[in-house]
């Protein structure tokens, strides 16, 4: 994730959340502490946790101080939940209520749950096997994977809201140690980094808005599956996903880890963008096993590079109803490459809604946008918006951080009216537009959208626009039996429309239409196999082997005149075919001559 200060096509160098870059990873042991007995209430806490800080601040090794300073205040709101309504003030119970960092935003009636999950995906190997001197120790495990859950739950009045510390503070079993350090480092890192050193205490206890492992509600509910940015943090957009879950949607995000145990950061790279969706895929079978997840209702978001994982898990799932793009790297020039260079990427594929949301231009730097990607997604309905005064950094819970802390501005590049309040006023609209868009394309809501166009016409510096999809091309079968209905011109119209005149040869796959015939012809259904043919020489009319097939086509119906005629035109069309193989030529044109010989 980057720095609010910094431009978002650079390239990252280490892990960040929040916006600011990590420093190195402590691998101190956490120190053994004793704390005073908390019988004097909350003033006794909080005189302990100011002596605390005063006392760390004045050690000089600044590994040591990170690793005391997050054991000790671990322990500090530890003991604080523990105390009880009769100590500092506890978690405000009931829904409606919502804590600091949230701002404007109202919670929604549910009440908000949080566990933690661990899986091995043993498909994949992580651990290095093999090492410099031809050692092989062979990984049994798999590559692990981290998926944190947010969902709407059933809370008591005993229950106690998780803290900040907890985001960060994380445990996994035995089996998952080592990735459990990886995260937690930079969960760790990535906190201290968030604010000025003076402020980390009282962000450790900010009161989140979850409780953990509560019971989930009774029902079942839309999936919101989230990948966050280059190496950020899981919890990065812990905000989000906290107030969705309270309007009734389970969120889960994953650890974001490389291709093995050595290089456990990511790169912008293809490959890793790979591993990542693999990853959510694996984490979205795990999901469907639990009772209050509807395998029905799925929508896929991510911020930055995540937004690009987001769009390929949406052209490969066709269950994925709403795809959401926050800032997306996508839309930043010269860096869409490795998304369209990505395996399998086909833009005529998606047919999810999509909600392209991003900074206006020229908020961060003067850095064009380039819609390119978004606008090939045809057969989608797609909504862009893009919101002033607002950085990269301003779509995940920095924003909320940034402005509750006072966190300095950046100074190198200019503002452009920007400042921490217009970023946490730009993240809560954020919040409530993806809200209404999950609305809209999960729970059928019909004002929702309304909401959004009302959200853009109430406030200066939003812009919205959108694009109608265009009805998706019929598959061969389907064109089959149009024509067998409306006649061989219907299915042609229904192509025109759907690709455009200019588009037909790379709308319509020769190869995939040829295999459908002759699939047809096994199914004995000639008359469907002759209109799928058909139409094929019609998008490919320079094509000898689209002829070539027709005429056994007519064959199949007893036409031999006109199979004739398409054997004549397939030797006419063969020496300038440039989809036939040179050294091919010559075979083809010897069978199809004596096909025609046949037919004397």
């Amino acid at each position: 994730m980057k720095k609010a200060g910094k431009r978002a096509s650079r390239p990252a160098k280490s892990p960040r959340v929040f916006g600011y870059p990590s420093k190195r990873p402590s691998r101190l042991r956490f120190a053994s502490v004793s704390a005073p007995r908390l019988d004097a209430g909350a003033d006794v806490l909080r005189a302990f946790c100011v002596e605390l800080w005063k006392g760390l601040t004045r050690i000089t090794d600044v590994q040591r101080s990170r690793t005391l300073l997050f054991a000790l205040l671990a322990l500090a709101v530890a003991l604080a939940c523990s105390y009880g309504q009769a100590g500092i003030a506890t978690a405000r119970s009931g829904a409606a209520s919502a804590p600091p960092l949230w701002g404007n935003l109202p919670a929604g009636s549910q009440g908000v749950g949080f566990r933690t999950l661990f899986r091995y995906d043993g498909s994949r190997t992580w651990k290095t096997t093999r090492t410099y001197d031809g050692t092989f120790s062979p990984d049994l495990a798999g590559r692990p994977i981290q998926i944190n859950v947010w969902y709407p739950a059933r809370v008591d009045k005993s229950a106690k809201k998780m803290r900040f510390v907890d985001y960060v503070e994380q445990s996994a079993p035995d089996a998952f140690r080592k990735l459990n350090d990886i995260m937690q480092r930079r969960n760790r890192d990535d906190a201290m980094a968030s604010v000025p050193r003076s402020e980390i205490p009282a962000l450790q206890m900010a009161e989140m808005n979850a409780y953990r492992d509560a019971p989930s509600a009774p029902g079942r509910f839309p999936v919101v599956l989230y990948f966050g940015g280059l190496n950020a943090q899981i919890n990065a957009n812990a905000i989000l996903a906290e107030y969705l879950a309270s309007y009734g949607y389970v969120v889960a995000s994953i650890s974001l880890i490389g291709p093995s145990d050595e290089q456990s950061f990511q790169a912008r790279t293809a490959d890793d963008l790979e591993a990542c969706v693999r990853d959510m895929e694996l984490a979205w079978s795990v999901l469907q096993d639990l009772p209050n997840v509807d395998r029905a209702k799925l929508a896929v978001m991510g911020h930055s590079v995540g937004a690009m994982e987001a769009v390929i898990l949406g052209l490969r799932n066709a269950n994925v109803s709403a795809v959401i793009g926050l800032d997306g790297t996508y839309g930043f020039p010269g860096l869409s490459a490795v998304l369209t260079h990505s395996y399998g990427y086909a833009p005529d594929k998606m047919r999810s809604a999509f909600l392209d949301l991003r900074r206006a231009q020229g908020a961060q730097g003067n850095e064009p946008l380039d819609f390119t990607v978004v606008e090939s997604f045809r057969h989608s309905d797609r909504t862009f918006i893009t919101i002033e005064k607002m950085h990269h950094s301003d779509f995940t819970s920095f924003a909320m951080v940034g402005a509750q802390f006072r966190v300095p501005p950046p100074t190198d590049y200019p503002l452009n009216g920007w400042n921490r309040e217009t970023g946490r006023d730009g993240y809560e609209r954020a919040c409530r537009i993806v809200l209404a868009f999950l609305d809209a394309k999960l729970k059928s809501k019909s004002e929702a959208m309304a909401e959004i166009e009302h959200e853009a016409q109430q406030v200066n510096g939003i812009d919205l626009r959108r694009e109608v999809a265009v009805p998706p091309p019929p598959s061969p079968g389907e064109a089959a039996v149009l024509a067998a209905a409306q006649g061989l011109d219907a299915a042609k119209n229904a192509f025109l429309t759907s690709c455009g005149e200019n588009a037909i040869p790379s709308c319509m796959g020769i190869d995939r239409f040829n295999n459908w015939g002759y699939n047809l012809l096994g199914q004995q259904r000639p008359k469907d196999a002759l209109a799928v043919f058909q139409l094929n020489t019609w998008a490919h009319p320079r094509s000898a082997n689209a002829q070539d097939s027709l005429a056994d086509g007519y064959l199949a119906v007893g036409d031999k005149e006109d199979a004739k005629r398409a054997v004549e035109q397939a030797i006419v069309l063969a020496p300038d075919d440039a989809l036939l193989d040179p050294t091919a030529k010559a075979s083809f044109l010897s069978e199809e001559n004596a096909k025609l010989q046949k037919f004397k």
